[in-house]
């Protein structure tokens, strides 16, 4: 057990005092539920607030639930603060700070204070609680005591104990000063209703636990005899996702709607062909936030995929053996071909297909790799059968990495890019019959993402941009404007995540070449013409938990 000094003890027992004087309200519950887009279980008080009162961070309790421990004992909860942080990381200000800790002494003795502090306020915490530390004992956050690993945690302490605590913490604060600021409330409307809701529907669930007899276990088995509950993992290039669902005939009910991290795992993967310790580090503590979540839930499977940078890298293994004692399930390094199969299939049947023509090609645009899918033509094969498939080692983060090198681009850079992209899509036509299709339906963030800069839309909304269709002028007017874009002023636009400010302009490029390739081939081969696409949320993920939960129903 740690040793704390009793003026730090002292410290934290009186700010823990503090705290629970003032436990978390039902309307503080609600409000951080619609901030993060889930139940925040095990909150014990807010932490740290907005001027106009709304929670900007939260105090979590050390044993979630009694039985689930929780190292990050402070959390950023704010939307604007989460993103100010995201925007630092994407800027590469971890590695700075890495680089500075093993430079100062002061510093760095300042930052081991700073973990100690935080493990003495959890401590104080599990004592006034009775919560059990043993399976986090010396586990604080963010990468604490020799290495920063998530500024969120780092930028959380600041807020919660006050300046002066934790020196990473205090400068990434005054460097998001511009975008975010505890002192200046910029907080966007929230959906509190739909929060409302879910802790609501939350606290019934666990009440009707609680109280549940025989008769109730019988009904539970009934339904279990008719749906499943499966969770699915897509870890690829640029983000990791979960998504959890009840699959049943009718097809996928959400039950934890997708989680989205941005990690860039693939980050050097390209040129090194090795996973860089900062991508893994990233990874691992979106898996730990996703094994936090998944306890909070009875799945009857799980399925962890990983993709094009992992099939590249050659200390998979490392990431594999850790990856599967954080979840207790081992990463499947998928082919590129069942990828493609597993996007099809999402793409297919849960995007309305009443008024597209088939043969359908799907186009799956990941950070590593893009898939091209051709279907059957709904009449000698079904247009929901994969007729032809091919992986290409072309993705937004690679090409990017690869050729894309100033901001923004030069000709040549791009020239290069588009020589690289032609070559790889000359390669895919001589296994998948691109000509014969009659519908482009395209999927993954940079597809959705660029069409949703297409639309015009303000923020980005996943209802608005499903299914909807998109001609190619404004679709290759728009992709060009934001190649050459300068990534400062792609980070204007709150429709592009913070984690693919970078290398969007590297997607779009992808993507107006396939989509110029593909009509090219349709006119050579039946003469139609193909202006425009349609955008599609389901790809990956959807299709892994669907397949998953399909396959559970056909054993029972």
């Amino acid at each position: 057990m740690t040793d704390f000094d009793a003026e730090m003890m002292q410290r934290a027992e009186e700010l823990v005092d503090r705290f629970l004087a003032a436990p978390a309200s039902e309307e503080d519950v609600e409000v951080v539920g619609a901030q993060l887009g889930r139940f925040p279980r095990g909150m014990v008080a807010v932490g740290a607030r907005c001027r106009c009162g709304r929670p900007l961070a939260v105090v979590t309790r050390p044993l979630v639930d009694g039985r689930i421990p929780f190292p990050t004992t402070m959390y950023l909860t704010s939307p604007e603060a989460v993103k100010a942080a995201s925007h630092l990381e994407a800027e590469g200000l971890m590695k700075e700070y890495n680089a500075r800790l093993a430079e100062d002494e002061d510093l760095r003795r300042a930052y081991e204070r700073a973990h100690v502090v935080y493990l003495a306020f959890r401590h104080a915490l599990a004592a006034r609680l009775g919560d059990d530390e043993t399976h986090i004992e010396g586990t604080s956050a963010g990468g604490m005591p020799t290495r920063v690993k998530c500024l969120h945690a780092l930028v959380a302490q600041s807020l919660v104990m006050g300046p002066g605590v934790n020196p990473i913490g205090d400068d990434a604060l005054e460097r998001m000063s511009g975008e975010f600021d505890a002192d200046v409330c910029r907080c966007a409307p929230l959906d509190e209703g739909r929060a409302a809701r879910r802790a609501r529907r939350h606290a019934a669930e666990r009440d009707t636990r609680d109280e549940r007899g025989e008769g109730n276990e019988h009904n539970e088995e009934n339904a279990s005899e008719t749906s499943v509950v499966v969770a699915g993992i897509d870890c690829g290039t640029n983000s990791i996702r979960l998504k959890i669902a009840r699959v049943d005939a009718d097809g996928i009910h959400d039950v934890v709607p997708r989680m989205l991290r941005v990690v860039r795992l693939g980050e050097g993967v390209d040129e090194t062909h090795r996973f860089a310790d900062d991508a893994l580090e990233r990874t691992y503590a979106a898996a730990r936030e996703f094994a936090a979540v998944l306890a909070e839930h009875r799945v009857d499977a799980l399925r962890f995929v990983a993709t094009s940078a992992t099939r590249d890298a050659e200390n998979r293994k490392e990431f594999e053996d850790t990856i599967e004692s954080i979840l207790g399930v081992r990463p499947e390094v998928i082919s590129g071909t069942e990828e493609a199969d597993l996007s099809f299939l999402a793409a297919t049947a849960m995007t309305s297909r009443d008024d597209l023509e088939p043969p359908f090609l799907v186009v799956d645009l990941g950070g590593g790799s893009t898939e091209l899918v051709v279907g059957g033509d709904g009449e000698a094969m079904p247009a929901t059968k994969v007729r032809a498939a091919f992986s290409m080692n072309i993705g937004s983060v690679r090409m990017t990495e690869r050729h894309l090198h100033s901001d923004p681009p030069t000709q040549q850079q791009i020239d290069e890019t588009v020589a690289d992209i032609d070559a790889h899509i000359d390669e895919a036509f001589a296994h998948v019959p691109a000509g014969t299709s009659n519908t482009i339906i395209g999927v993954s963030g940079t597809v959705t993402t660029m069409t949703a800069l297409a639309m015009g839309l303000p923020e980005y909304d996943h209802c608005a941009v499903d299914g909807v269709r998109m001609d190619f002028l404004t679709a290759f007017d728009v992709d060009d404007r934001f190649l050459h874009m300068p990534r400062e002023e792609r980070r204007g636009y709150r429709t592009i995540h913070p984690g693919r400010i970078d290398v969007v302009g590297g997607g779009a490029l992808i993507w107006s070449r396939v989509l110029e390739r593909i009509a090219e081939a349709a006119r050579a081969d039946h003469g139609k013409v193909i202006d425009s696409y349609v955008a599609s949320e389901h790809g990956l993920l959807d299709g892994l938990v669907l397949d998953m939960g399909r396959r559970l129903l056909a054993e029972r």
